[in-house]
């Protein structure tokens, strides 16, 4: 007689030679052995797994070369019939869940649909009242979510959207809880299904998102199933580019972890040239903050929180020393960690997880940015901003904690606005300064931090407007900031050069009004200060330089007056004829 610990070793041996070397004959006699341990050795569970193993293999070799059916027919039966004992058992339960609709998604492929849906509409009502609040029950539950839609697919597609959201949602955590290689595989398999149901409901902005995602997954992966994968959904996509043409841009391998809900934009409206919304509304909207604990992770101690705040200066400074990979790892288990613990702790350890997560987010946007990663860039800076802003709202108003949360929280929004502009999310942008400075109008005049970053939004909104030529608009803005900046330019080297850039824009609005007076004040003042400083950013330079030949044309007697009394600090030129 088998002993359990042999047929747990060839059931594992049997999974291992599956996924590394496909179907062939190695696999099936790996799979046989497995088997007729499990049978030997008389568990009902050990033998379910071997069982659903060998009729999921075996379904693969005969849909591929259009075998006979009837044994994998026969083997299906058996399959739903030894997990409906297991059903109940709470040790077995989920895995019985996955064999039974495993079991009857292979009855509907060769041709018993009828009996392939009634088995996996009948686990579906078994599991959905269920709560999903630890590892098996969710495991459960996606299995019997991907069985249901994947077969009212063909029937009933229009109603199916909050179902498919739900599966790749649940499925995403299962990849990035338990780390399996598997469980990523089944995400990008979930989200060409979601991209299938996105299709029927005439949403291609979804299935952009889904496919594009699947391609990042399944490029992860290598083999010959791998390769097939990966060329079925480049076919899909090419479909979907001649039908509804746009930029595809393909998310960085490490995007999956942090990806929005899809619940979340399966709730947007199609796009249709409107804006983004309010910055309120899509805090409301975003959910990967939900307070909810998973599963049974113990809340963040003292120590954890030091350890965490530790590989958080250590992501910081191999950022700072050019070691890219090994800082975007650090960071980015950092943050998935942190994610963790954040709906296990409660406050007020929670506030100093919440502070690091933030932290770790903001940090790794940061380097994504620098590195050219444009989009995976903007979605982890935009969590960022989230976690921040729902620590800042628990604390009290008006103390030091609540005003460094503050200042947190608006110091990503600014850096996030940039990364916005980078990817052409304009809205997002002027959305995100703008809310930077109702919230800095209030507390900054007390809190010197809080006045710098207001100075910056101001600056950045301005020079943001400007750019679309809304001159009217960008230029109080402009001056509220070269108020701000010239207080604050003693602080420091970069304080003075935040400064200049202020004095350029606001002689770039004054030669769009052609009010030259200012023009040139600003323009000799910002000249000055560089020369003062000797470091500063090129650009600068060779800006001032372009604006100064502008307000020369077309102001020559202002310009020579402020050139005599020796506050014009830029070369000699004159006007050719």
């Amino acid at each position: 007689m088998s002993e359990p610990a042999e047929v747990d070793r060839l059931l594992s041996a049997a999974d291992e030679i599956t996924a590394r070397a496909g179907l062939g004959p190695d696999t099936r006699a790996a799979v046989e052995r497995a088997v007729a341990a499990a049978r030997g050795l008389g568990d009902p569970g050990r033998l379910l797994h071997a069982l659903g193993r060998a009729t999921l293999n075996l379904s693969q070799e005969r849909l591929a070369d259009g075998g006979d059916v009837t044994d994998l027919r026969e083997q299906a039966e058996e399959v739903i019939a030894l997990a409906g004992d297991l059903l109940s058992d709470p040790d077995w339960h989920a895995d019985a869940v996955v064999r039974t609709v495993q079991a009857g998604q292979i009855l509907a492929g060769i041709g018993l649909v009828d009996r392939g849906r009634d088995v996996v509409e009948r686990v579906w009502r078994l599991v959905a009242p269920r709560p999903a609040d630890g590892l098996d029950a969710r495991r459960a539950r996606t299995a019997a979510l991907t069985g249901l839609v994947t077969l009212r697919l063909e029937t009933d597609p229009s109603v199916l959207g909050p179902l498919a959201a739900e599966m790749v949602d649940l499925q995403r955590g299962l990849a990035r809880d338990t780390g399996e290689a598997a469980a990523v595989i089944d995400l990008a398999d979930a989200l060409g299904i979601f991209a299938r149901v996105a299709s029927a409901l005439g949403r291609p902005d979804l299935m952009r998102v889904a496919l594009t995602e699947q391609y990042s997954l399944e490029q992860m992966f290598q083999g010959s199933g791998a390769q097939k994968r990966l060329e079925r959904t480049e076919a899909s996509l090419a479909q979907l580019q001649q039908a509804a043409p746009e930029n595809l841009v393909v998310p960085d391998s490490g995007a999956w972890r942090v990806r929005r809900s899809y619940l979340d934009l399966l709730a947007q409206p199609a796009p249709s040239g409107v804006t983004a919304g309010g910055f309120a509304a899509r805090l409301a909207a975003e959910s990967r903050v939900t307070g909810r604990a998973p599963g049974n992770r113990p809340p963040a101690d003292p120590s954890v929180i030091a350890d965490c705040a530790a590989r958080l200066d250590q992501g910081i400074s191999l950022a700072d020393a050019d070691q890219i990979i090994e800082a975007d790892r650090v960071l980015a288990e950092l943050a998935d960690e942190l994610s963790l613990y954040d709906g296990a702790t409660s406050d007020p350890a929670r506030r100093d997880v919440r502070r690091l997560w933030s932290a770790a987010l903001y940090q790794r946007a940061m380097l994504r940015h620098r590195i050219g990663h444009c989009d995976d860039a903007w979605d982890l800076a935009w969590l960022s901003v989230v976690v921040a802003v729902r620590r800042h709202e628990g604390l009290l108003r008006g103390t030091t904690t609540e005003r460094e949360a503050l200042a947190d929280a608006v110091t990503h929004m600014v850096d996030a606005a940039v990364v916005a502009e980078a990817t052409g999310r304009h809205e997002d942008q002027i959305m995100l300064l703008s809310e930077v400075i109702d919230r800095c109008a209030d507390a900054e005049a007390a809190y010197p931090r809080l006045r710098r970053i207001l100075g910056t939004a101001l600056h950045n909104l301005a020079s943001a407007l400007l750019e679309r030529r809304q001159t009217a608009t960008a230029a109080p803005l402009a001056e509220h900031a070269y108020a701000i900046r010239h207080e604050l330019a003693v602080l420091d080297q970069r304080a003075a050069w935040e400064y200049a850039n202020t004095l350029l824009l606001t002689a770039a609005l004054a030669v769009d009004r052609q009010d030259w007076r200012i023009a040139v004040e600003r323009l000799s003042a910002a000249g000055r200060l560089l020369v003062a400083l000797r470091t500063y950013p090129e650009a600068m330079a060779g800006y001032a330089g372009q604006l100064a030949i502008k307000v020369t044309t077309r102001a020559p007697e202002l310009v020579d007056r402020a050139r005599a009394a020796g506050t014009w600090p830029y070369q000699t030129w004159t006007p050719q004829a």
